[in-house]
């Protein structure tokens, strides 16, 4: 439990890493000219006072966060303002985190932890899971300021957790480099490597610069830990390329402290003061006091071992600086480094001074680092018993609810039951009698469509019969125009007879009978063979149908029967005689199938 609580020498060394490192990790921000960066602050000026100005304010917010402080605030502030006023729960909870992000830069870490857990429930109500990764990794960089390194690391761990399922690659890398540092400083060298090593690996994957060199960065730390100075410096090197090549102006000033600390070590003191004063100016131009402390310690450190007497003055300078910054953590590790300074200056009773107060800050740290553990057993105890408590009672108030919900669902049931069989009979009564009157309209339209169709068939049958009348009228027209040129023939042929007729005479007018014989009887069948197909149009189709057999004599008999005309009627149109057609009309009963002549007209009258 010590080892967790308690702030090692090694641990107290390692806390000047993390005080340089942990800085923006997620959102850096790129140096940009002034028009970019003006395009949308110029932009929000503009906008009404909505969600989505929040969300514009917070990017505004999160581009300041690190190297403006003041300007990230006043635009954060004014986010959560408009959230509180337009309810917009996720606005609010992440311009509180932004806040607490930004006191934290600010070294104002009492600030940034209120700031943060106000933030809590409101990234947890809004339900954002990316949110709330990057809040637990937010509050494990505060837990780690404060040596409460078991706590930060289960925050790491929910980071991660809440990261993959967003599928937020640069949260599940960053959170593992932080679990990794965190183990660092715990002296817990070979696992911190190993999490660095697979952090490299899968940032390069996503090829994230920024991540990339955060990652070398660690690597040193890690090599530096082990005694490998030479694998320290390359690796750090490596790291202030690309966060030179970046503009990461605070990363920059972290990689030139880390390589400064490596160079006094190796006894490069040129090259070391050279690397921490740049680090300082970045710093103090970044208002970062955190970090200009831990450099100022390395220059006096610096100084010290290079016989200046002005090192002792900057530490002590550098101790009054840490005392406003108010981390009982910091202050011990200046404290611990100023009783190193004058332990080498021979001045033992300074030393052994702050020896003694670097003690009993510790032990000031351990006991209450232990009385907060307690205080957390008995809080989580209490909070555990008034959970069950509470529990017990959520369980009786849903059961009542249950039963109260069943009541109602019951009842509900019941009068829609009750509705729906008022409604079906409804239906039903309203059914029948649209049914009746469908039946009603359909007789009405039935008895219509009757006389209608009567009407047609009327109309069909006088048309029928005016049509039959047109063809007998046509007939005795026939027979007339034929008894005529009979009579004509008749004439022609007592000319012939007279003998005093010259023979060529002879021969013409027998010419003339033949062709008026024949003309007369083609064009005058014709003529009413065609009226008579127009009448009945389908006679001879059924006819042939019943009988193929049938001669063309035959069916012109079979047609002019039809029209109910007499042997002699017949004779008289197709100059035939009474005997040929009593011949014709005999083989037509036979060929279909009649037994006397009393049926042949009805039968071709009915076709």
């Amino acid at each position: 439990m010590k080892k967790y609580a308690g702030i090692s020498q090694g641990c107290l060394y390692g806390l000047v890493y993390i005080l340089l490192v942990f800085l923006p990790v997620m959102f850096p921000v790129d140096a940009r000219s002034t028009e970019e960066a003006d395009r949308p602050e110029e932009k929000v000026a503009r906008m009404a006072d909505d969600t989505a100005k929040v969300n514009l304010l917070l990017k505004l917010g999160e581009q300041y966060c690190s190297f403006d402080n003041d300007k990230a605030l006043m635009y954060l502030q004014e986010a959560y303002t408009i959230s509180l006023a337009e309810d917009y729960t996720e606005g609010i909870g992440k311009s509180l985190m932004w806040q607490g992000r930004v006191y934290y830069y600010k070294s104002s870490f009492r600030m940034s932890d209120n700031y943060l857990d106000k933030a809590e429930k409101y990234l947890e109500l809004s339900g954002d899971p990316e949110a709330l990764a990057f809040w637990h990794m937010a509050k494990a960089f505060n837990l780690k300021l404060t040596g409460d390194y078991a706590n930060a690391i289960e925050m790491f761990q929910k980071a991660v957790e809440l990261s993959k399922q967003t599928d937020n690659k640069r949260i599940t890398a960053t959170s593992n480099l932080e679990m990794g540092k965190t183990l660092l400083d715990r002296d817990e060298v070979e696992k911190a490597m190993k999490y660095f090593n697979e952090t490299l690996s899968l940032v390069r994957a996503i090829g994230d610069k920024v991540l990339i060199a955060n990652a070398l960065s660690a690597i040193a730390y890690a090599f530096n830990a082990q005694g490998q100075p030479d694998s320290s410096l390359y690796y750090a090197g490596e790291a202030l390329k690309i966060r030179t090549e970046l503009k990461m102006e605070r990363h920059i000033a972290s990689s030139e402290k880390t390589i400064g600390d490596i160079l006094i070590k190796t006894g490069r003191y040129a090259e070391a003061e050279k690397s921490l004063r740049h680090a300082l100016a970045i710093y103090e131009r970044l208002n970062e006091k955190t970090g200009a402390v831990v450099t100022n310690l390395s220059l006096a450190g610096l100084m010290n071992r290079q016989g200046k007497p002005e090192g002792l003055k900057l530490a002590e300078r550098t101790l009054q600086k840490a005392k406003e910054i108010n981390n009982p953590n910091l202050l011990s590790f200046v404290y611990n480094k100023l009783s190193e300074i004058y332990a080498y200056h021979n001045d033992y009773q300074k030393a052994y001074e702050y020896r003694k107060k670097y003690e009993v800050l510790k032990d000031s740290l351990f006991t209450s680092e232990k009385e907060r553990m307690m205080a957390e057993v008995e809080t989580k105890f209490q909070m555990e018993r008034k959970d069950r408590d509470i529990a017990l009672l959520k369980e009786k108030s849903q059961a009542e609810k249950n039963r109260n919900n069943l009541l109602i669902a019951l009842l509900i049931v019941f009068l829609v039951v009750i509705f729906l069989l008022f409604a079906m009979f409804r239906y039903k009564s309203t059914a029948f009698l649209r049914q009746q009157k469908l039946l009603e309209q359909e007789k009405i339209i039935h008895a219509q469509e009757n006389e209608i169709h009567e009407k047609e068939n009327q109309l069909l049958q006088e048309q029928l019969e005016s049509k039959n009348r047109e063809l007998a009228s046509k007939a005795l027209e026939m027979i007339r125009m034929n008894e005529t040129i009979s009579e004509i023939i008749d004439q022609l042929e007592e000319f012939n007879k007279d003998g005093d007729v010259n023979p060529k005479m002879v021969r013409s007018v027998k010419k003339m009978i033949r062709d008026l014989e024949t003309h007369s009887k083609e064009n005058i069948w014709n003529e009413f063979n065609k009226i008579f197909k127009n009448i009945h149009s389908d006679f001879y189709t059924k006819l042939l149908n019943v009988c193929p057999e049938l001669t063309a004599t035959e069916i012109k008999t079979a047609a002019l029967l039809k029209l109910n005309l007499t042997t002699k009627e017949i004779a008289a149109i197709t100059f035939k005689s009474e005997s040929g057609i009593k011949t014709t009309r005999y083989r037509l009963r036979k060929k279909l199938g009649l037994s006397g002549d009393d049926k042949l007209v009805p039968f071709l009258i009915q076709i």
